[in-house]
């Protein structure tokens, strides 16, 4: 792979997930070595659309395309989601160079003529990573067998340390289904995002990959506070909200994915169409307590997360369950948090039916006040 030594990288992803390693990795035995990228295609497709958003497709320096997603220039996220795109073959360039460019199929991924040229694009960059396309070759497509069998195979046949299969299988098969590869390789068809119709004052969800259910993810985007350093809540969602989303069975969205695109209206379609909400009760934002006002309304199924030593909110935390997670965002409390937001989000979307709304509920309150 490219001019990051993969030694250091994934060193840093055991002791601090900064980019760099750390003396608190010593002792913890040797360094993983990871021959893919860490985050997924459609989270590196980020770096390329910042760039063709705002800065016309030229050349940009790291810390201007840091600003503009919303992350901290510094941080080890932002370092693994530029190296992800310098990957996927989609830029030249990483968090330490002096700029980040946008090579060939980079410009055919974010200046697609047709759907068609898009998912070939996508498909040409799922391919620029050897091991996803090892795999796919060995399989004939993403159909993958039990993991036992997987595992095996992955250490003898392709060298993967067995320290990294679980996170090794989880982004090969988020690639393939972004990348439209089926259970078959000779039966990739370009992937068609099917747009949400609205008749007879009904509403359908526009489901992102054709299948999932969509929980739009209402959260603040800018701290207002010095209490959480800038791009904390970029971090919170790519690291918690969505692995507990999708693991849920959920397709993740926010009003982030369109830039400075997304206007008020276009959120409050989202709002109503969306088949579950997540809102992020952390610092007490007022366009997220705003919207999830609009939601309750709409006697929707939502389900509430904030940060532990966020205050409580008069009568939303009386009457509904409020999940915490762990805002340093430690490597020993990622997956513990991960896993109990992916059964918060179940929960709230299981109960869906049979839990009262909480207009109802307060009106029963008042009622009997």
């Amino acid at each position: 792979m490219p001019d990051e030594p993969k030694e250091v990288v994934a060193k840093a992803s055991i002791d601090g997930d900064d980019g760099k390693a750390t003396k608190g990795g010593q002792g913890r035995g040797p360094a993983v070595s990871r021959l893919y990228p860490r985050r997924t295609l459609e989270d590196a497709l980020r770096v390329p659309r910042a760039i063709r958003e705002n800065n016309g497709g030229n050349p940009w320096p790291p810390s201007e395309v840091a600003k503009a997603l919303g992350v901290g220039g510094s941080t080890g996220s932002f370092y693994y989601l530029t190296a992800a795109a310098r990957d996927f073959g989609l830029t030249e360039g990483t968090r330490d160079t002096e700029v980040i460019s946008l090579t060939d199929l980079g410009r055919k991924a974010v200046y697609p003529g047709s759907e068609e040229a898009a998912a070939q694009a996508k498909l040409q960059a799922f391919n620029k990573v050897d091991l996803f396309k090892r795999v796919a070759d060995h399989y004939g497509g993403s159909n993958l067998p039990q993991n036992e069998f997987l595992k095996n195979t992955l250490e003898t046949t392709f060298g993967l340390d067995p320290r990294v299969h679980e996170e090794f299988i989880d982004l090969f098969k988020k690639n393939s289904r972004y990348a439209g590869i089926g259970a078959e390789i000779t039966k990739v068809k370009v992937p068609l995002v099917p747009r949400a119709e609205r008749a007879n004052g009904s509403s359908k969800t526009d489901k992102a990959d054709g299948s999932r259910p969509v929980c739009f993810v209402v959260m603040p985007f800018v701290e207002r506070t010095d209490e959480y350093a800038t791009g904390f809540f970029t971090e919170v969602f790519a690291a918690l909200f969505k692995p507990a989303v999708e693991a849920a069975g959920f397709t993740a969205r926010t009003a982030q994915r369109q830039g400075s695109d997304v206007i008020q209206s276009t959120i409050i379609i989202e709002l109503i169409e969306a088949d579950l909400v997540l809102a992020d009760l952390t610092e007490h934002n007022p366009n997220v307590l705003f919207e999830l006002g609009v939601r309750i309304a709409l006697e929707k199924p939502t389900a509430l997360v904030r940060a532990q030593g966020t205050g409580a909110i008069f009568d939303v935390d009386n009457l509904l369950r409020v999940e915490s997670y762990n805002p340093n965002l430690w490597p020993s409390t990622v997956p513990k948090d991960v896993e109990k937001l992916t059964e918060h989000v179940r929960a709230a979307w299981d109960n869906r039916e049979s839990d009262m709304p909480f207009m109802r509920l307060l009106s029963q309150r008042v009622g009997a006040a």
